[in-house]
């Protein structure tokens, strides 16, 4: 008997269909597929060759709910060109993939209510765990993940208010080590440059950028905050604003190495000489800030260590384990541009 290699209904082979081509009944390919020993030699080459010939893949949605545990994380990220996102997922999966687990990656874009729309749909899966590379929720998906059994973890910054578990840097710490660098060589006219980023982020930038200018006695006003994202042509085309805006500025603090690469280059057109004419530091240690000329002063984010450190806790966590609520040291990185 011929079998249409995809049912008009849904469009997916099924394990039925499978069993048709096989000549046994859909328990029997369950078994095969589930655990292979159970079943003879033959038989399950029979099965292996119908699953072939037919392209099945199994509904992991439908077994997720068949099973009481469940071997899928989801992960939710605001862009996936986010600062710092490719290296904290590597850190994960070096962690999560030899135990067994896969990661489920869906991005935000910015959105609020679209990590609600995400969130909704991930949570049909009979999940392990929930991973949010952001600290910022709806109304919504805080009670939903408040009413949760399974471990969240909340990566990459620090939150007063987390849900669950919560394992990053501390921002606001960060960028006042930075700006209080700035300080300490000597500069008074000090600018701040932000552009479209997690709003979350932008205010704990803020508070460690406020912190060490009020201690040193500063103004901290010289601020702009750019709608653009922070790229190098939004680093190149803010400067002339802060130029503009504050001509006697010596100094100023990024808050991503790109917007800083930006203004390097910008001052590169305009022959302003960095540092001695206007120091420039930028955040993230991003390859091209070791390159750029001059070399970037910067701060240094472990991302690859923050997604190693938290699967390892959020994997004490699943089984039930001791596991450390660690903050993750930044550090400076000293070099030419200031």
């Amino acid at each position: 008997m011929s079998i249409n290699k995809k049912r008009r209904s849904t469009g997916r082979v099924t394990l039925a269909d499978v069993a048709q081509l096989a000549g046994v009944g859909s328990m029997t390919v369950s078994r095969a597929l589930r655990t292979p020993e159970q079943v003879s030699d033959k038989l399950r080459e029979k099965i292996e060759e119908a699953v072939s010939q037919l392209g099945y893949l199994p509904n992991q949605a439908a077994s997720s709910l068949a099973s009481a545990s469940s071997n899928t994380i989801a992960m939710i990220v605001p862009s996936l060109s986010e600062s710092g996102c490719a290296e904290m997922f590597a850190g994960l999966q070096k962690v999560l993939q030899p135990a067994g687990y896969q990661i489920m990656l869906a991005e935000s874009q910015h959105r609020i209510e679209r990590e609600e729309k995400l969130l909704e749909t991930l949570l049909s899966y009979n999940l392990a765990a929930a991973i949010l590379l952001s600290v910022e929720h709806s109304a919504n998906v805080r009670q939903w993940l408040d009413n949760l059994t399974i471990p969240v973890l909340e990566i990459g910054a620090l939150t007063d208010s987390p849900i669950d578990m919560n394992i990053g840097i501390d921002y606001v710490e960060a960028m006042f080590q930075l700006t209080q660098t700035v300080v300490a060589k000597g500069y008074q006219n000090i600018g701040m440059l932000c552009a479209n980023q997690e709003q979350w982020i932008f205010q704990q930038h803020l508070q460690g950028w406020r912190k060490a200018m009020l201690k040193a006695h500063m103004s901290p006003h010289r601020v702009i905050n750019a709608a653009e994202p922070a790229s190098f042509s939004t680093g190149a085309q803010q400067l002339p604003e802060f130029l503009l805006a504050w001509p006697e500025i010596d100094a100023l603090v990024c808050v991503s190495d790109d917007l800083a690469c930006g203004a390097l280059y910008e001052c590169q057109r305009r022959r302003i000489k960095v540092p001695d004419d206007l120091a420039v530091v930028g955040f993230g240690n991003a390859d091209v800030s070791k390159v750029c000329q001059p070399p970037l002063t910067t701060i240094a984010i472990p991302h690859k260590e923050i997604g190693v450190r938290a699967a390892q806790a959020l994997l004490a966590r699943i089984h039930d384990e001791d596991w450390e609520e660690v903050t993750i040291a930044s550090s400076l990185c000293k070099r030419d541009s200031c």
